[in-house]
């Protein structure tokens, strides 16, 4: 009877997940496409065009990739999170890196947008591939 007991608990606690990050989680995963990055203090658009760079992530449940002109240039753990923006007074749901980065997050369709989480920073916007 103790071990179906721990096994129930067990299992109760592992479902413990916020449902909100399990949706964002499945909707991130896959490759996209960069499409632009815009902001900065002078407000500039970067484009694979202007900077002659094709630039794609990879995302999992738990890494991304970088990469750029088809070479690996970054993989981080990420984790997802509802917090505090710069962007809104409303909660919402960030991707908090290894390094301590944070993005803030919207998906609409195939679209992604990945928001800099600090002053003067770019927002960078995705297409799923």
């Amino acid at each position: 009877m103790k071990h179906i007991i721990f096994t129930f608990i067990l299992i109760t606690l592992i479902g413990c997940t916020k449902e909100g990050d399990i949706n964002l989680s499945s909707q991130l995963v896959g490759k996209w496409k960069w499409i632009e990055s815009s902001g900065g203090i002078d407000g500039r658009t970067e484009t694979p065009a202007s900077t002659g760079n094709a630039v794609t992530i990879e995302i999992t449940r738990t890494t991304i990739k970088t990469f750029i002109n088809g070479k690996l240039e970054s993989e981080m753990n990420y984790e997802i999170q509802s917090g505090s923006s710069i962007r809104t007074t409303e909660k919402t749901d960030l991707i908090v890196y290894e390094n301590g980065t944070i993005h803030s997050v919207l998906i609409e369709g195939n679209s992604l947008v990945l928001f800099e989480e600090c002053y003067d920073c770019f927002q960078q916007n995705y297409l799923k591939d």
